[in-house]
């Protein structure tokens, strides 16, 4: 047998595992619960789950890529070890500081999120650098001695480091850097240069200490994971994926775990990404609803959308990623009441332990997970492919004592209310990623999956003025096989800013050619062979004045007048599509270059199947509940094995397979392509 590659995508509620044999291109499947504190236990049983299913020998697997929610969750839950800060003096306030910037700006009594090292652990040291890199206060030894004393009596795990400027010239943080590693080598120690080389302090410095903070917890993880991958895989390279859809290896994960922000959902853009690419449809919208949170990524023109404008529990972060909308609103979601009888659902989760009403696990508050078991779209007995069976009347009674009861509304109408608002949140989201961004909904495919995602894709679909939603085979580990068909990736920048005819080849070239240089040694360093490297160029411009800036692609090879023309043009268009107004007789500004090395994997390519008539019969019907008409409604089920390519039906209709259901609603038309993908007509 080849090689085989194993992906596993750690969620909230549930892990995910695709085992994929290279050589022939199969593609198994295999979900288990997620552990809150034992994440590698959880990570193991898929592992041993996922070669059962495919029956495939343990010593055949070659590559395990992981997609992990452990630093997004210690970030969100705020449970980061002691972190310390060193920066420039008369720069301590700057991570509080911030930008002014207010998250509900009619909220009159909000509380402001506390930053990431409080006061009393940060530190200045008097050094100082100029905007254009030279050194004016070099950093005193004795100095930095002193505050390596205060930091050992705080019993700090990490320390960052973030002068002023460091990112033109690293001079002084590299200094400060070593005089700390000699002296602390217990402590983690990160400094800004490493993590994030461009503009903009604030922003620098939450990024270098979210990335500090989150050190010591991967490493621990890495330690604990380790051994017992090697012990059940032994031949197996073991990769993590990183939120800007590329893959790195476990000792670059060790030391810039900030990466990982977003590492499971990228997973899921890369396998949209592949999926528009094999049906020729460049213009898609990925949703994928979990048991905890949907996460929502865009796909124009074949390409992922990236940006290095983000933030998480609002902590900045200033990393090249895929732009990923997330909310809170998963199968897990709760459904709760405010002190005026208003009815909400989310972003408080259930999670997987003690998970929604029905799971028998001891929860008690109602979710969307218990609505849509209450209104027949989730067959009691049938929930992941009948491995888990749920108390529908545990989910009745959670609804109607905490919604239907203080509402005066039935069960039913209170489990509809419910996905209602799940929806409309949702729907929101899919707004603001597709037409507020200047891209027309009627051009998009909206592509359902997460265990959750098919459940209310159509109904969503509809709402967002979306024609067609796409269900591929196996969505319910979607994102799982979007790992194992990730490339390495690392990205570069460097900040220079140059203004109208400032902006020359030679310049340019300079710049592009040391990024290069950068992303090849990188590149080498993982033992990615010469022929599978890729160097992707980009640049930052903005009008003169303005704050924020447009990323566009810069030709490879040597920069010449012509190029830079037309990559300013490419500014200016783009501007045009996002703004609604461009400048092109205006003053421009470079302010960044950016190149992304890319090592590449051999992805098996789909394998598309003749389509052909095929009459279908559903393997049962049963009453469902649906707002639109009114109540409840004989619904033909279908067993989504049972559909080729070719098949052709009408709602209402449920799709039931292992790892998710498809809800079709009354007057919406499903066929099936050449690739196995469910392709629902949801009405103009």
């Amino acid at each position: 047998m080849g090689s085989i590659r194993l992906g596993v995508d750690t969620g909230g509620t549930f892990t995910d595992i695709t085992v994929l044999e290279e050589d022939t291109g199969k593609v198994s499947i295999a979900k288990v619960p997620s552990r809150r504190d034992d994440h590698a236990g959880a990570l193991i049983e898929a592992v041993g789950k996922g070669l059962e299913i495919a029956n495939v020998d343990a010593g055949d697997v070659t590559l395990l890529v992981h997609g992990t929610t452990i630093v997004t969750n210690a970030v969100l839950e705020n449970k980061l070890p002691e972190t310390s800060l060193i920066t420039t003096e008369g720069f301590k306030d700057v991570l509080e500081i911030g930008r002014h910037f207010r998250p509900d700006m009619y909220d009159l009594q909000q509380v402001k999120t506390p930053p990431l090292v409080p006061r009393e652990r940060r530190y200045c040291v008097a050094e100082r650098m100029t905007s254009d890199g030279g050194v004016l206060v070099t950093p005193e030894r004795e100095e930095v001695l002193q505050l390596i004393e205060k930091i050992r009596k705080n019993n700090s795990n990490s320390v960052a480091i973030c002068f002023l400027n460091a990112y033109v010239n690293p001079a002084n943080e590299i200094l400060v850097r070593d005089w700390l590693k000699a002296k602390l080598p217990d402590v983690r120690i990160s400094a800004s240069h490493e993590v994030c080389r461009e503009i903009r302090e604030f922003e620098r410095m939450s990024t270098v200490a979210l990335n500090t903070a989150t050190m010591p917890l991967m490493a621990a993880y890495l330690a604990e994971i380790s051994p017992r991958i090697q012990a059940t895989l032994p031949n197996a390279k073991v990769l993590l994926m990183q939120s800007n859809g590329g893959s790195l290896t476990v000792e670059t994960a060790r030391e810039l775990p900030v990466r990982l922000i977003t590492s499971g959902p990228a997973g899921g853009a890369l396998a949209v990404q592949r999926l528009g690419k094999a049906t020729g449809n460049p213009n898609l919208l990925g949703v994928d609803m979990g048991g905890t949170s949907t996460d929502i990524s865009l796909i124009h023109k074949g390409e992922t959308r990236m940006t290095t404008e983000s933030a998480i529990a609002e902590h900045p972060v200033k990393l090249p990623m895929i732009e990923i909308n997330s909310i809170g609103a998963g199968a897990g979601s709760i459904a709760w009441l405010d002190n005026w009888g208003g009815l909400h659902v989310g972003p408080q989760s259930a999670g997987a332990d003690p998970g929604p009403a029905a799971y028998g696990r001891g929860g008690t508050e109602p979710t969307v997970a218990d609505a849509n078991i209450v209104l027949g779209r989730l067959h009691p007995d049938r929930f992941i492919g009948g491995k888990m069976s749920v108390d529908r009347e545990a989910a009745r009674k959670a609804i109607a004592k905490k919604v239907g009861k203080t509402l005066d509304l039935s069960v039913e109408e209170a489990a509809a209310g419910i996905i209602r608002i799940a929806n409309s949140n949702m729907e929101r989201a899919v707004r603001v990623s597709s037409a507020e961004r200047g891209f027309d909904p009627r051009d998009i495919t909206l592509v359902a999956f997460g265990g959750a995602g098919p459940l209310h894709a159509a109904a969503l679909a509809e709402a967002a003025g979306i024609p067609t939603t796409l269900v591929p085979e196996a969505p319910g580990v979607f994102s799982a096989i979007g790992l194992v068909m990730a490339d390495i990736r690392h990205d570069f920048v460097q900040t220079q800013i140059m203004k109208d005819d400032k902006i020359t080849p030679k310049k340019l070239s300079q710049l592009y050619e040391h990024l290069d240089a950068q992303g090849r040694e990188a590149l080498a360093r993982d033992g990615v062979s010469e022929d599978q490297w890729v160097l992707q160029r980009t640049a930052d411009f903005r009008y003169v004045g303005q704050a924020y800036e447009v990323n566009v692609p810069v030709p490879d090879g040597k920069l010449d007048a012509v190029s830079i023309a037309s990559t300013i043009q490419a500014f200016h268009d783009l501007h045009l599509q996002l703004y609604a107004h461009s400048r092109p007789d205006g003053r421009v500004e470079f302010v960044n270059s950016r190149v992304a090395a890319i090592g590449l994997t051999s992805a098996p390519p789909m394998r598309e199947q003749p389509q052909r008539k095929m009459v279908v019969e559903p393997k049962e019907s049963r009453p469902v509940y649906f707002d639109e008409a009114g109540g409840y409604v004989e619904t033909q089920v279908f067993e989504r094995e049972d559909l080729g390519p070719g098949a052709a039906f009408t709602g209402p209709a449920i799709v039931e397979q292992v790892d998710t259901t498809t809800v079709v609603h009354p007057g919406q038309s499903v066929t099936v392509d050449g690739f196995g993908n469910l392709l629902i007509a949801v009405g103009d």
